[in-house]
């Protein structure tokens, strides 16, 4: 009979730590080279998407959010204009409905349009996952799991036949990470070089957040961290903060073009929508507090109810001298009556934060009722078990650092290849990190993380390696204790 300790338990944790390192420490020496298998993966990943879109070729066209609509007049010849006012507009961001309206310009149809941009981005995000694992050193395993799992994803999948900008906000996401991580080995093995993939990165954010602006908010917290970390230099010190600081300079002047414009038609600063100020107050209201945060009605909010908001928030502010054609004006307003009901009704504010965090993290598609049970079950199976590896990559990094700090104080302290591993996974951590903080106070659903599916996989990845080597650990760990008999 054996009686666990706090000796024991510790014993098993070292232990855990210690192998991990080592099987760790082999993924630094490792090459990744493409296999043919990864071929076959994005030939299967293509074709899946255009099996659904040929299946559901309608979705094609089903412009929800206006981005055709807003295509057609750029192609047109009337700029970046709303659809209905015929009049210059700032409501969506600008980026993904110019790169359609390239394609209708030279004839070809709202479905083909969106097919072409979302296929090629779905086959960017494929392509640039698989990079990125190779600059995380990971395995040719690992990172075929991790890109499979990419490659597969309901959600990727399902956007991909939509006009919408999930997709290409990942492509562009990932394309930047990369940038990113590519200056970082630089700067590592040469110390030359890093400027050009600073800039590179940064130009792909400033891209990315004129398709989702919350990219702009990615690369601030990216930068950040890496001015922070700069800081304890006691030499060379300016030089590496203004080479930490080019991507977000990098990002800023791609955008300017679009700040400059904001500024001549609407003569205000906008960075990035006129269309944040009704987002905010669409869940931060006190009818949606009454009827979803306190009430019985399920998230989404009902039609009836939501309906009857939108058009009282149209009657007032008209009651309040605010045009419906200013938008700016309109954006300003609903941003009032958000902090307002923030301000009034705080408790409920941070219910509607954990239930906006609780849907960003749904693992089943709530607001998809055509799909069969099976088929939702599967998607729950899946996203699940994501979510375990989510964990276990929290659980083994707390142990990687644990280990690292028993170290920190022996003579010739060497920092560990495990800890050092997953440090260079914390650039995921923060984009994921920046999406939570924005989406938990912003009108939130599943949906909203589909641009940091590819960064999601691959940490889930390291965390189901993290823990089948901790299941093997433990079991050694008990197989030693059985063959040494009783322990007190």
């Amino acid at each position: 009979m054996n009686f666990i300790t706090g000796g024991n338990v510790l014993g098993q944790i070292d232990s855990f730590a210690s192998l991990l390192d080592r099987r760790l420490s082999t993924m630094r020496t490792s090459t990744l080279r493409p296999p043919g298998c990864l071929l076959m993966l994005i030939c299967l990943g293509i074709a899946v998407r255009l099996g659904l879109g040929w299946l559901h070729s309608s979705d094609l066209t089903s412009d929800n959010d206006g981005y055709l609509a807003h295509a057609e007049m750029v192609a047109n010849g009337e700029g970046f204009s709303g659809p209905y006012t015929h009049r210059p507009t700032a409501f969506r961001p600008p980026a993904y409905p110019i790169a359609l309206a390239g394609l209708r310009w030279m004839g070809l149809s709202g479905s083909v349009c969106v097919a072409v941009v979302n296929g090629l981005c779905s086959l960017a995000v494929i392509c640039f996952t698989w990079i990125l694992c190779g600059q995380l050193q990971m395995t040719q395993r690992s990172a075929f799991i991790a890109t499979a799992m990419t490659a597969f994803d309901p959600l990727l999948v399902r956007y991909t036949i939509l006009p919408m900008t999930e997709v290409p906000t990942a492509a562009m996401l990932v394309a930047a990470m990369v940038a990113l991580k590519a200056g970082d080995r630089r700067s590592a093995m040469m110390n030359k070089g890093v400027a050009g993939f600073g800039i590179l990165a940064g130009v792909l954010f400033g891209i990315g957040s004129l398709v989702r602006p919350v990219l702009l908010v990615s690369c601030a917290l990216l930068i950040a961290s890496r001015l922070a970390g700069n800081l304890k230099y006691s030499s060379g010190w300016c030089r590496k903060l203004v080479v930490a600081s080019l991507p977000m300079i990098a990002a800023v002047l791609t955008i300017s073009p679009w700040i400059i414009r904001n500024a001549v038609h609407f003569g205000k600063f906008i960075p990035a929508t006129t269309h944040g100020g009704y987002t905010l107050a669409l869940g931060n209201n006190p009818d949606f507090y009454r009827d979803v945060i306190n009430g019985d009605d399920g998230f989404p909010w009902k039609g009836l109810q939501l309906d009857s908001w939108q058009r009282r928030m149209i009657v007032d502010s008209a009651a309040q001298g605010v045009s419906t054609n200013d938008e700016t004006t309109q954006d300003a307003w609903y941003y009032q009556q958000a902090i307002a009901s923030i301000k009034t009704q705080p408790l409920s504010f941070l219910k509607a934060c954990l239930l906006r965090l609780r849907r960003f993290w749904a693992i089943t598609p709530g607001t998809d009722p055509g799909l069969p049970g099976l088929v939702i079950s599967l998607i729950a199976v899946w996203y699940a078990s994501i979510l375990i590896g989510l964990v276990a990559a929290i659980g083994s990094s707390i142990a990687a650092c644990c280990k690292l700090s028993r170290f920190q104080s022996a003579p010739g302290f060497r920092k560990q290849n495990g800890f050092a591993t997953y440090s260079r996974l914390t650039d995921l951590w923060l984009v994921l990190l920046s999406f939570m903080l924005l989406h938990s106070i912003y009108w939130t659903d599943a949906r909203m993380r589909a641009p940091v599916i590819p960064l999601i996989c691959i940490l889930a990845t390291f965390g189901w390696n993290a823990l089948s080597e901790f299941m093997v650990c433990a079991v050694g760990s008990r197989s030693s204790d059985d063959a040494g008999g009783i322990s007190t």
